[in-house]
């Protein structure tokens, strides 16, 4: 099997030996705000690699982590007169439930950084001890000039390192590159005892201590968004190797696309959002599943609604392939081809669309075969077995009732009076506007409004 390599730029072989120990690391989310369906994609993408490792007979240990200590999370704990602990908790959960409705295997660890901090601290110690860290006031910076390779994986320059990174300008760093490895406390923040005193981790260092602590100083896979490239995963290689020397930190780096909404980038920081939730409540786990593996991993992704509307139908026509009533005759329907296309697509840097095309062909085979009066029972099993290593359960129970739902109602009228509400909240008729999204919840759909545009749910 081959995985493309972002530090390499090339596509790297994985030995696919029998009980072979892979060691995969993914960067988890910052809990401090419902988790949206780019973290869902990601979630899924990485999990149907390691499904297909282990039904390939692998031994995979899987770790994401949850980084939930961070300066966003301290900021909603203040808005909600809170604590860190009391939102992160919450978002987690829901975070955990989101992604098992999905059909996500739980990671075999599950890190939170507030309870690593002292393989960090020891990271830290050890690095200040090579010089290739130093302490001001409390704070502590790693010497980026030092470690000759920085900038390998984003095949960044210097200004364009420092323009991506937005540092914030601190006259007290030896280059305006360092960039943070323990933080000293301010005001109320949360803060753990530490030889520089008060403070806590920077987000860099975590990803590195918790890795190499669950999974040793190499692994085989790191993975993790294509926007955590720079600067996230460049000095986590720079922190990690410096401290071992004993490179490579991971053999292989894979990132995946972004989802895009209306083209532009969707993130919490942009306020352009949708949750998992308000997905799950509107279409099944395998028509989602089937839309965030239907393209090219590595690229972004458009939001596309009717699309997953679609994968819904998709999915009803295999499940009622797999129901057929198959003849008893001798003769059986050959699945030999289709199962190695199938291996082949997955095999060649998770090509999932390609695979997905072949299940499909896989169900046109049986159909065909099964009017010809062909034996298609094992081919059957091998459809709902090539179905089940990709994460798609079509035996949902929830399929029947969203396809039901989604064809039922008059998607026309929906967006005609969600086009009206818009008009009157730009004339700023907000009593009117009221009106029309009321109108619409009493026949069961829900609106979510955001910087780009209004999106519809069935309740």
């Amino acid at each position: 099997m081959n995985l493309f390599d972002t530090l390499d730029n090339k596509r790297k072989n994985i030995n696919l030996s029998e009980n072979k120990k892979i060691k995969i690391y993914v960067c988890g989310i910052t809990p401090y705000s419902e988790s949206h369906i780019g973290h869902a994609m990601s979630a899924v993408i990485f999990d149907t690699l390691r499904k297909y490792l282990l039904a390939n007979k692998q031994n995979v240990t899987y770790v994401q982590n949850f980084t939930d200590i961070d300066d966003k999370l301290i900021k909603a704990a203040k808005e909600n007169n809170s604590d860190i602990k009391t939102i992160s908790t919450k978002f987690i959960n829901k975070h955990l439930s989101a992604l098992s409705k999905l059909n996500v295997l739980k990671p075999d660890y599950s890190p939170k950084a507030t309870e690593e901090i002292k393989e960090m601290i020891n990271m830290i110690e050890t690095l200040i001890s090579k010089d290739m860290a130093y302490e001001i006031d409390g704070d502590c910076f790693f010497r980026v000039e030092k470690f000759k390779t920085y900038g390998k994986l984003s095949k960044r320059n210097f200004d364009e390192m420092l323009a991506g990174a937005r540092i914030e300008i601190d006259e007290r760093k030896e280059n305006p590159m360092d960039f943070a490895l323990w933080k000293t406390k301010t005001g109320n923040e949360p803060g753990w005892e530490s030889p520089w005193g008060e403070g806590r981790p920077g987000w860099h260092i975590e990803c590195s201590a918790m890795s190499m602590k669950y999974l040793g100083q190499n692994i085989d896979i790191h993975g993790g968004g294509r926007d955590l490239i720079f600067p996230h995963h460049e000095n986590e290689i720079a922190q990690s190797e410096a401290f071992t020397n004993n490179p490579p930190f991971s053999n292989i780096w894979m990132h995946n696309g972004l989802i895009n909404l209306k083209s532009e980038k969707m993130s919490k920081s942009l306020g352009n959002i949708i949750t998992i939730d308000h997905l799950l409540n509107q279409f099944s786990a395998a028509a989602i599943r089937m839309f965030f593996i239907s393209g090219n991993y590595k690229n972004p992704l458009e939001y596309n609604t009717d699309l997953i509307a679609s994968n819904e139908r998709a999915i009803m026509r295999l499940k009622n392939t797999s129901q057929l009533k198959s003849s008893e005759n001798v003769d059986h329907l050959n699945t030999s081809t289709f199962v190695k296309n199938f291996h082949d697509a997955m095999q060649s840097d998770l090509n999932t669309s390609m695979a997905l095309g072949t299940i499909f062909e896989l169900s046109k085979a049986i159909n065909q075969a099964n009017t010809q009066n062909l034996n298609i029972k094992k081919a059957q099993v091998d459809l709902n077995n090539l179905l089940e290593i990709l994460g798609i359960n079509i035996n949902e129970e929830r399929i029947n009732d969203k396809k039901i739902n989604f064809d039922k109602v008059d998607q026309k009228w929906i967006k005609s009076q969600i086009e009206l509400r818009n008009k009157y909240r730009k004339l700023k008729n907000f009593s009117d506007a009221d009106a029309v999204r009321k109108e619409l919840l009493s026949k069961g759909i829900s609106l979510l409004d955001s910087r780009n545009g209004t999106e519809w749910t069935i309740q």
